[in-house]
């Protein structure tokens, strides 16, 4: 059953197991003499072989969180050595001492079990340039600036709309920036947070125990950054909290206040950790603080991280004075700005179409944020954020919303990753519930640096792009048809490895040739290669070699001929370099041959390290298909692609589809590119606010947009909120064949109106909304519409260019060019003139023609809040005539019938007047 266990749990059982034969091999007959009789004073082999024995009992105690495939009942696996953190149908996330490994494979009911991994934020490492946002004029020369300054201030208060009022916003990502005015409920005071709870996996870690143990435990500490680990005396049961605080401040590595303990006595209570002083706002992984037993019974014992803020501890730190860094943070400034886009409040005197963009898609929505660093804490995050359990007894759960930005390469890329199952679990069968996930920023191209004789300079490394590719091998054939080349740069000093993936009956038997240049190389144009080539096996081992032979690059691969529950083939390879060099610059060839007669197609991709350049194909081998990273590849979750709003044309970052078993993804795309939201860290005026890019930009705006959803309807499904979002999309530019699976877009570019509208057609059972007649258009926050992301010097003269396709529309331009500036100074400067614009909801007006996704020839509202259109422009007209210059009001005179014509109205269907504008 060592089939179940993936690599990096193999690795760790070979690693106990290698250390347990040397125990023995150094023993020898002492061991046995050690167990019989106690030890004889001064007795050197004797006591080295008790030391060897207590080292191999440690470190098969020491606990691996994994996630655990099980079809079926779960006592079993526990009884095994599975410890439980929480489960889904078809996931248990939680821990596994390391000798007990092959013990819960071997349950009938395990499907696989692997090792929790990181996980990354999804966006590129250098985002594109800023788009210029030069000075436009009208065609009087005004600056267009101005009309929108004119038009922006919204006093009254803009019609009630769609703004995810009553409905849930869950970020799992990389933390929040507390104390940004984004998350905060606009005019409180004292300030309140819309935080209603943060769980952060990066704070504190709890001592657990079942059972009555009658040993001792040992805690073993590694500081972060250190090399080596502190080990504690053995603590006696009950273990006391002060206790562990003596015994963790005894090492060199904590001083007085870097810890606080609380809880206990173990094993009835748990002894709580919480990290301090010098580690405040540090991340104290899981591998700080691991405890073993020492004698006596060994039920099981772990260390579970997390901890969960209240929105009560959050009101009080934004209320204290003066202001105090936060316990919980934003690691890497990504989860706020990820969060900003999904559901943050911009500035009250930007709630229109000021210059600077509106950031949050959903600001009445509630947030719930989950700090996380792995999988398992992306599936728990999930479940939190779903359970709610913040909620006093008797209040009902509201509709959530989850969005993931974080992901990572090293699974199958067909769903059957255990991240993807279990978000697929937390799914299937519910309602109120949905779950939005970013794609990846893995898709674009990679261009190759070409051999060079000149001066050598260090390059600057793109990251992203060629690092999959996808092939055929022929039945028997002596290689792949076109050999796999990949290239490795200067300065790659880390470990560069790749999985290969494939299914069927075929057999690929893999062999690497590395440059001539490299250790061990067969001649001076033919590079050192394998000897044998490998093989699957249907017992893998974790096995290193050496490419070259002695003093060559160590290689660790581990060949699995059946991986459950796939039943696919799968090598990982790793390529590390000789000691203290980097790994040989150059040309690599991977050469696959079939064996068993059948033939085969393969996807093999490289895990990008980001800490240096990563190996990336030849050009003739990239393919930037297949790059969706999971859990994107999850069957239920909503995934989502990054186009950029300015030209509406797909990033080339942005991941594509299909998943290697052939399903669409991503599903849509959304704006990604450029994107102004929420700054970690920002202060006012100015610093407030920062851009970045990626398909983590754009996840969160598709999140934000199905809590607009969930606010109209409250109890769709997942599958009702993925209908309307793709049968709402607009089409992909330039044009491609609807859905085409490797085209990156899906099914085209979200359209946040028609999905919310198609939600408000489409319900029988509706959440409270503001009335709403045929004839009115749907207001939704300005930053829901993707226009609202697009410089805004380009959004008028995409406007402009709309309104003038027709004679009306470009005879409406000119009246607006000859009369805007005055016009200006009486809307800002007659109370009258003011008052009249306000109550036709002129900035409603203005916001809808900047930001709405109008077709060229879309009718003009007939109503706004309830009010006529043209009840109000007739009343703004009066005013204008009072008050205006004689050109303004003869013009008025000249044009009236024309002006109070347009509301319901198509530009098309208007006779244009004759003659001169006035």
């Amino acid at each position: 059953m060592i089939s179940k266990l993936d690599g990096t749990l193999l690795s760790r059982l070979r690693t106990l197991q290698e250390l347990a034969r040397r125990a023995e091999e150094t023993a020898g007959p002492a061991a046995a003499q050690a167990a019989e009789q106690p030890l004889p004073l001064g007795d050197a082999a004797v006591e080295a072989a008790r030391i060897a024995a207590e080292a191999v009992q440690a470190a098969g105690q020491e606990q691996v969180r994994v996630l655990a495939h099980i079809e079926g009942d779960l006592a079993a696996a526990e009884s095994a050595g599975l410890w439980t953190e929480f489960r889904t149908a078809r996931v248990a996330v939680g821990r596994i001492a390391v000798a007990d490994l092959e013990n819960v494979a071997a349950v009938t009911d395990v499907i696989a079990i692997h090792g929790d991994q990181p996980v990354r934020p999804l966006r590129p490492d250098q985002a594109a340039p800023a788009h210029p946002d030069a000075e436009a004029v009208t065609a009087s020369g005004t600056p267009v600036a101005d009309i929108a300054d004119t038009h922006a201030e919204a006093m009254p208060p803009l019609p009630d709309g769609v703004t995810g009022k009553g409905t849930l916003v869950g970020v799992i990502d990389s933390g929040i920036d507390i104390y940004h005015p984004a998350f905060i409920k606009p005019g409180s005071s004292p300030p309140r947070t819309r935080i209603v709870s943060l769980l952060d996996f990066t704070l504190r870690q709890t001592i657990e125990c079942t059972g009555n143990p009658t040993g001792s435990v040992v805690l073993t500490w590694l500081a972060p950054g250190a090399q080596a680990s502190d080990i504690t005396p053995s603590l006696a049961f009950p273990l006391q909290a002060a206790t562990v605080q003596a015994a963790l401040e005894a090492f060199n590595s904590i001083d007085p206040g870097d810890v606080k303990v609380t809880g206990g006595p173990l094993p009835g209570t748990p002894v709580v950790v919480d990290f301090t002083g010098h580690y405040d706002g540090k991340i104290v992984e899981e591998i700080g603080l691991r405890p073993s037993f020492t004698g006596g019974t060994s039920p099981k014992i772990a260390v579970r991280r997390g901890r969960v803020i209240t929105e009560a501890e959050i009101n009080a730190a934004l209320q204290a004075s003066p202001r105090v860094p936060f316990v919980s943070r934003d690691g890497t400034d990504h989860g706020t700005h990820v969060a900003g886009i999904a559901a943050g409040v911009g500035k009250a005197s930007q709630a229109c179409c000021k210059r600077d963009q509106p950031i949050g898609v959903a600001p009445d929505a509630d947030l719930a944020i989950v700090r996380a660093l792995t999988k398992g804490d992306i599936v728990a995050g999930a479940t939190h954020v779903f359970g709610q359990s913040w909620l006093a007894p008797g209040v009902f759960k509201k509709p959530a919303v989850v969005n993931v930005s974080l992901g990572s390469f090293g699974s199958a890329g067909d769903g059957s990753d255990p991240t993807d199952l279990a978000l697929d679990d937390l799914l299937v069968g519910s309602n109120a519930r949905s779950i939005v996930v970013a794609a990846g920023n893995e898709g674009d191209s990679y261009p190759m640096p070409s051999p060079t004789n000149t001066t050598f300079t260090v390059p600057t490394y793109q990251r992203g792009g060629g690092q999959h590719a996808r092939g055929f091998v022929p039945a028997h054939g002596t290689t792949v048809l076109k050999p796999l080349r990949f290239f490795v740069e200067f300065a790659d000093n880390r470990p560069d490895w790749f999985d290969l993936w494939y299914e069927g009956p075929g057999e690929l038997a893999v062999d690497l040739y590395g440059p001539p240049s490299a250790p061990g190389a067969v001649s001076a144009t033919v590079g050192p290669h394998l000897h044998p080539q490998l093989t699957p096996s249907p017992n893998p081992k974790n096995t290193q070699v050496d490419l070259g032979g002695t003093g060559g690059h160590p290689l660790t691969y581990t060949y699995y001929s059946a991986v459950p529950p796939s039943g696919k083939r799968h090598l990982r390879l790793t390529i590390s370099p000789p000691a203290g060099q980097d790994i040989t610059m150059g040309s690599w060839e991977i050469e696959l041959r079939e064996t068993a007669g059948f033939d085969t197609w393969f996807d093999v991709w490289f895990l990008e390290d980001r800490t240096d350049p990563s190996g990336r194909f030849d050009t003739a081998n990239q393919d930037r298909s297949r790059t969706v990273t999971s859990p994107g590849t999850a069957r239920q979750v909503i995934t989502v692609g990054s186009f950029n709003p300015e030209d509406d044309r797909l990033a080339p970052y942005s991941s594509r589809g299909p998943t290697t078993d052939s399903r669409l993804k991503p599903e849509l795309c959304a704006p990604g590119e450029q994107i102004t939201s929420a700054k970690n860290g920002g202060t006012p005026p100015d610093g407030l606010y920062a851009v970045d890019s990626g398909t983590s930009m754009a996840s969160p705006y598709v999140a934000g947009v199905v809590a607009l959803m969930f606010e109209v309807n409250g109890i769709l499904d997942q599958g009702a909120i993925v209908s309307h979002l793709i049968s709402t999309c607009d089409d992909p530019v330039p044009p491609v064949p609807p859905g085409r699976l490797d085209s990156g877009w899906g099914k085209g570019r979200v359209n946040p109106e028609k999905a919310v509208n198609a939600v408000r057609a489409a319900s029988a059972a509706r959440r409270t909304v503001t009335p709403h007649t045929p004839d009115e258009p749907l207001v939704l926050p300005a930053a829901a519409y993707p226009a609202a992301r697009v410089p805004f010097t380009t959004r008028v003269r995409q406007v402009r260019s709309r309104i003038e396709s027709t004679p009306a529309g470009r005879h409406l331009a000119s009246l607006a060019a000859t009369h805007q500036p005055e016009v200006q100074r009486l809307v800002t400067g007659d109370r009258r003139v003011t008052v009249a614009w306000h109550r036709m909801h002129g900035p409603l007006l203005v916001r809808l023609l900047l930001f709405s996704e109008l077709y060229p020839d879309a009718p003009v509202p007939r109503t706004l809040g309830g009010k006529s259109v043209a009840d109000g422009l007739a009343r703004l007209l009066e005013e204008l005539h009072r008050a205006g210059s004689p050109a303004l009001r003869a013009g008025i005179t000249a044009h009236r019938a024309f002006v109070l014509a347009l509301p319901g109205a198509r530009l098309s269907e208007l006779d244009v007047p004759t003659g001169e504008v006035s």
